[in-house]
């Protein structure tokens, strides 16, 4: 089905058109907007989620129907913390919309409870929910082909929920007399199954309010007047940074995306890549330099190869260790060690503690937050990332904004993206040390060109070009 967007579908344009003083009329914005100018973009994508919602269900149903129609779905009362908690989790692991929405506090028991108009408690309703979407696209945004068997709910579980200090309606602190209506400083604790690590999902609010929706089961907690006393949240949702990195990484992923042939980098054991080196600027040398001695290398450039080797690949869970070895064909036989840890949406360097404690899932998610990925995927032009694989106004990395077709010895690759920055790549190898580099990477292939600014002439930094001859890719 193909799903139109609302706000589009709203909207009154009037392009063409000219007012009585001769001046053309600019298009209307969308009618949430303009009907309801004190909602946030993110509330009124909430509104317009939900009217989309209801229309589809009319149709499912045989007809538009009304759009404020209540839902047919029956919900469990929410008349102790615990139930919140476990439906707040089930609705995120379980994708479901209306049971989301409906452990927000409704507009009418918000209305009631500050004695607001039905107008501004929707806004106020909305706009909550709106500023948890980050926490739903969290759950949400991955390509169900690229899930594990089960999904999220085969990976976490509801542990447990701890309430802030209990508030009276005015925010003050609830004495042992006062009626507590909200908790400041909320938190549900996430499970993993298989580590056993717990992730925090933070919500700021919680009312306790009479209930206006209804819902299941005979346990309620009646006030006086024989109300019906229920648990609400009331503010966004927000997921803590180590399990915001987790999913950032790919932690939550199915493991054969770590296949090498499933991989956008070939990381088998065995395979290289072989490039020479040369001066930019200077025609590159056409004879082979292994047909040649260590005394007939250009000048300025001290070696004139390197040899880049897959020579271990380690498993541990849903992390992969690569041993890598560069060899130069300097007068030293220069030869540097490297080690990555690849998950299913990024490369970083591992250094030796990181090695020691790539069993520990909790230890490695603050490595991931601290370190810099020196690959991300799935790789886009436009890219920019710093840390945990994220955006970032001041990125280390960034992907030019078209695609290349690069000619090498060693053939031509079409779809190649060049990614400038060095960042944890300058530290190590002795020719990439404080170095500025351009890499030209072929997805499925590896890196095919390198642009370094190295330092390894004597008369100071030359830009040298390492250019692929040869490579060797096994499945």
């Amino acid at each position: 089905m193909i799903r139109i967007s609302l706000l589009v579908a709203l909207s009154i344009a009037t392009l063409g058109c000219s007012d009585s003083d001769g001046k053309e009329n600019q298009p209307l914005q969308p009618l949430i907007y303009t009907e309801y100018p004190d909602l946030s973009p993110e509330g009124a994508a909430v509104r317009e989620d939900r009217l989309m919602r209801q229309l589809l269900d009319g149709v499912t149903a045989g007809g538009w129907g009304r759009l404020e129609a209540p839902s047919e779905q029956t919900f469990p009362k929410v008349v102790e913390p615990e139930i919140l908690g476990a439906t707040i989790v089930e609705a995120l692991l379980q994708q479901d919309e209306e049971l989301w929405e409906y452990i927000f506090i409704s507009p009418e028991a918000y209305a009631d409870l500050v004695h607001v108009g039905p107008g501004e408690a929707a806004e106020f309703v909305d706009n909550q929910m709106g500023k948890s979407m980050e926490l739903w696209e969290l759950f949400f945004g991955t390509h169900s082909s690229e899930m594990s068997e089960g999904g999220l709910g085969a990976l976490l579980e509801f542990e447990s929920i701890e309430l802030g200090r209990g508030r009276t309606v005015q925010g003050g602190v609830a004495g042992d007399d006062d009626e507590i209506a909200q908790y400041w400083g909320n938190q549900i604790v996430l499970r993993h199954r298989e580590s056993e690590i717990t992730f925090a999902l933070n919500i700021p609010r919680i009312f306790r309010v009479i209930d206006h929706r209804g819902g299941q089961g005979d346990d309620a907690e009646d006030g006086e007047a024989g109300e019906t006393y229920v648990f609400k949240v009331a503010s966004e949702i927000e997921a803590d940074s180590r399990f915001d990195t987790f999913i950032s990484i790919g932690l939550h992923l199915k493991p054969q995306l770590l296949r090498p042939t499933e991989y956008p980098f070939p990381l088998s054991t065995g395979n290289f890549w072989r490039y020479r080196r040369y001066q930019a600027g200077h025609q590159a040398e056409t004879e082979d330099p292994l047909e040649r001695g260590l005394e007939e290398q250009l000048r300025g450039i001290a070696a004139d190869e390197v040899i880049v080797e897959v020579r271990q690949v380690s498993q541990y869970g849903s992390l992969r260790l690569i041993h890598i070895l560069r060899a130069y064909d300097d007068q030293s036989y220069t030869r540097t060690q490297v080690f990555w840890v690849i998950t299913p949406r990024g490369i970083y360097l591992c250094n030796s503690t990181c090695r020691d404690r790539i069993e520990d899932l909790d230890w490695m998610l603050g490595y991931f937050q601290r370190e810099v990925p020196i690959l991300v995927f799935p790789l886009r032009t436009r890219d920019a990332w710093r840390g945990a694989g994220g955006a970032s106004e001041d990125p280390i990395f960034v992907v030019e904004d078209q695609w290349h077709q690069i000619e090498t010895p060693a053939g031509t690759f079409p779809g190649t993206l060049a990614i400038t920055g060095a960042g944890p790549l300058s530290q190590g190898d002795r020719y990439h040390r404080g170095a500025q580099m351009t890499r030209y990477f072929a997805p499925g292939r590896g890196i095919v060109r390198q642009e370094v600014r190295s330092n390894e002439s004597e008369g100071g930094p030359i830009d040298v070009i390492e250019e692929l001859v040869e490579y060797r890719i096994s499945n």
